[in-house]
């Protein structure tokens, strides 16, 4: 449901979603299950990532985009810096040529990966997830962030390296940096890296709303609403300061446990995807999703959106 206005238009408070228009790549489709699918952006090209080579990803109904993706996942424990990071990869790497897009995720506060299942979902569609095994704890933000930025450093070196797993098959233009909680509030704090493509906050909002200017390219927030979610206010301040394209999704009747909670996961989940696909692999198809206020999250009653700068 579209409420308000901010930049383009609006409505409501955090869902994960950004566009080509605000700085997206062109790749496949997806759906929602309990959610909403559809694209924005200005630029990309339908279809899937692209390598050097031109392979594409596949596309994925927007229906489904809540559902496992084409690939099976798998998962690295004791790896990266450290021996400290969880990574999350399709089992297979590069399909076809089409390089992986990068996922750096930080968890909520006493959290750890294995307990979002989101982490392998994104992986079944195609992500490599870079997951700090850190159990945050609160005020701990700047540190949590160069946490993720480590894990990001560590895979790309990895991407160069001749006789790793991963050499030469991930995407090192297509990165994007994502939390939950505490973990969204040290995504915050790295988001004027220049390498990030998209940034996503899932019920992080500020104590500090200046921070928010940190951020340089697309972002999603998605928190529910002031009042029943802890972060909500703050995720309101960070739309209302944000000067960069951002799409502010509110999972309407969701608390700060939503993104573990049914069946507001699911939805969580189908936004974050079809986010991710439009913002990293490019999928054009999926601007719908995020942009105008005929945007398919926008009429979906179990949202409330407000837009900043998509196109």
């Amino acid at each position: 449901m579209l409420a308000g206005a901010g930049g383009t238009a609006g409505a409501g408070a955090g869902a994960p979603a950004a566009g080509a228009a605000a700085g997206a790549p062109a790749a496949g489709g997806g759906g929602a299950s309990g959610g909403a699918g559809g694209g924005a952006g200005t630029a990309g090209a339908s279809g899937g990532t692209g390598g050097a080579s031109g392979a594409t990803f596949p596309p994925v109904p927007v229906g489904d985009l809540a559902k496992n993706g084409p690939f099976a996942a798998m998962t690295v424990m004791s790896t990266g810096p450290g021996g400290t990071y969880t990574i999350y990869r399709p089992a297979e790497l590069a399909p076809g040529g089409a390089k992986n897009p990068i996922v750096g995720w930080m968890s909520g506060g006493g959290s750890t990966p294995s307990m979002y299942t989101l982490l392998p979902h994104l992986a079944s569609h195609g992500f490599v997830v870079v997951a700090s095994n850190t159990a945050p704890s609160v005020g701990s933000e700047a540190k949590l962030g160069m946490e993720i930025i480590a894990g990001i450093d560590w895979v790309l070196a990895e991407n160069a390296k001749a006789d790793s797993a991963y050499h030469d098959k991930l995407d090192a233009t297509k990165i994007a940096s994502m939390g939950y909680s505490m973990g969204a509030l040290a995504t915050t704090m790295i988001g004027g890296d220049p390498r990030l493509t998209t940034t996503i906050h899932i019920s992080g909002g500020n104590m500090v709303t200046d921070r928010i200017k940190m951020l340089h390219a697309p972002a999603a927030f998605l928190c529910g609403a002031s009042g029943v979610d802890i972060a909500g206010g703050g995720c309101a301040t960070d739309f209302e300061a944000a000067t960069v394209p951002v799409f502010y999704g509110v999972f309407n009747g969701g608390d700060h446990l939503a993104i573990r909670t049914q069946p507001h996961a699911d939805r969580i989940r189908s936004v974050v995807t079809g986010w991710l696909r439009w913002q990293l692999m490019g999928d054009a198809s999926l601007a719908p999703m995020f942009v105008g206020d005929q945007c398919t999250v926008c009429k979906d009653s179990n949202w409330t959106v407000k837009q900043k700068n998509l196109m």
